[in-house]
Parts: C-alpha cells; sequence; structure tokens
C-alpha cells in the first residue's frame, strides 16, 4: 500500500546517524520484523528514485514505525533535515519477515552497527511472544551500539562488543556451548552469515539472514536486487526485495 505519512520526530542520535518516527497507522498495523519500506521525502524528481529503509520499531498503539539510518548519499542527507510535520511518502510494508516458529523458546540475534537496524523489532516481537532473547551486537565504537537502551529495557539479553579482534558469532558460540538455541537471525553482512552458517552446522540450529541490496522498485519489478541462492545443490537467482530481504541461510551458503 502507498500511504502519505508525517513526521512525528527526527532526531541525530551522532554524528552522521539519526532516528525518525513516522505516523503511519495502516503500515504499523501490518508491519512484521524483517519487512522494509520504499519512501519519498523531498519534492520533484530529484533524488529519482525511492529509498528503501529496514523497519526499526513498530508502535502498534501510537500507529507509528521508526527508521534507523546512516547519512550516506543525497537521499539521506534530504531525510536529516525533515521537521516534525513533514510529508513523507510510504510503500509497504514490503518483502517477507522472519520466522519465528512458536516451538522456538531460545534465539539468538546478531548484528553490526547502524546494519543490525530491523534486528531490535524482531527482538521486541519474540519477547511479547515469551521467547527468551539473547541479542549480540559490534560496532566500532559504543555510541554506534545504537539500541542498546531498547533491548536491556525490553528484557533482552545483550552483548555489545567493539572489539575488533573478536567477531560478534565468539559471544554467540560461547552461550550455544552451555545453552540450547533454536534459532540465530543476522543481517546484512555476509562474514556474519557465514560464521553463523557454521555454529548451524555445528550446535544444530535454524539460521536465517536479512540481506541489504541497491533497490529501485521494492517489488521484484525492475530486477535491480538480483542475488544468487542454492536450492537442491543448484544454483538460482532471486529478487531481494520480492523474495525476500530474509532467506535462510542455508539458501545462501554451500
Amino acid at each position: 500500500m502507498i500511504q502519505n505519512c508525517t513526521v512525528v520526530k527526527n532526531t541525530t542520535i551522532c554524528p552522521g546517524y539519526g532516528r525518525i518516527v513516522i505516523s503511519a497507522p495502516e503500515i504499523s498495523a501490518t508491519a512484521l520484523p524483517g519487512q522494509f519500506v520504499m519512501t519519498k521525502y523531498w519534492d520533484g524528481n530529484s533524488p529519482f528514485l525511492l529509498r528503501p529503509f529496514s523497519i526499526n520499531a513498530v508502535d502498534r498503539n501510537a500507529g507509528t514505525i521508526e527508521i534507523l539510518y546512516k547519512v550516506i548519499g543525497e537521499g539521506t542527507r534530504l531525510l536529516l533535515r525533515l521537521k516534525e510535520g513533514a510529508d513523507f511518502l510510504i510503500l509497504g510494508p514490503l518483502g517477507n519477515s522472519f520466522p519465528l516458529n512458536p516451538n522456538f523458546s531460545r534465539i539468538g540475534i546478531v548484528g553490526r552497527g547502524v546494519g543490525a537496524a530491523p534486528m531490535r523489532f524482531l527482538a521486541e516481537e519474540a519477547i511479547k511472544q515469551g521467547k527468551d532473547v539473547f541479542v549480540y551486537i559490534s560496532a566500532s565504537k559504543e555510541e554506534y551500539l545504537f539500541d542498546r537502551r531498547f533491548y536491556q529495557e525490553m528484557g533482552a539479553h545483550f552483548i555489545g562488543s567493539c572489539d575488533p579482534d573478536k567477531m560478534v558469532t565468539s559471544f554467540l558460540e560461547e552461550d550455544l556451548k552451555s545453552n540450547h538455541f533454536d534459532a540465530a537471525y543476522t543481517c546484512g553482512s555476509n562474514r556474519l552469515i557465514r560464521d553463523i552458517k557454521r555454529l548451524m552446522d555445528t550446535y544444530r540450529l535454524e539460521g536465517y539472514a536479512s540481506l541489504e541490496a541497491h533497490m529501485a522498485c521494492g517489488v521484484g519489478a525492475c530486477k535491480g536486487c538480483v542475488c544468487t541462492i542454492f536450492e537442491n545443490g543448484e544454483e538460482k537467482y532471486a529478487h531481494v526485495c520480492k523474495d525476500g530481504p530474509v532467506f535462510p541461510i542455508q539458501k545462501l551458503v554451500k
């Protein structure tokens, strides 16, 4: 669905990073963890293409969604300047979601910096379902552990690391040695995806990853976000926007 929405609040978290809250009642009512939105918040045709963002959090009672973003180009520079009350066009929610099997009792969530943006929504929904949630986030600086406070307040077991010599998956592996996890979830990083696949094979848990890609349409029409997946030992092509963005990790790593 396409909605004309309104900015509720737009905050600079630290230099180059922001968090925007948007009033979008219909989208907040139906969005699921892992889904994303295509957005337009400028006048005219420059930039020409809509901008994709993962959904960082949803408040169904308030009818709002949150987007965590990094300023890296023209589109996000315009986003940083938006004020309360500004118009905000949204197409979404789009894509599939992180599967939360009712039988899962304990899950691990792994991410890095702003790339972990969709994982807060996942943690919130999992905790609402009564699951034991362990969150492992790494960043180059303490200030980039953006959702630390939210994870801690919602009751997740949170580990944040800024150690450049230690992969964040190592903290998950330490807990896997003494606890059974049903699934692990991650976003973006191919390095994290590959290492979680190793943990899946060793500790017998399921794994899911949300992929990042340049998108133009968000619905699979433009063929701009094609990725390779593996099914029955064969390589196939899939659209990150339409077939994902969430994929079982066994389809991403041979």
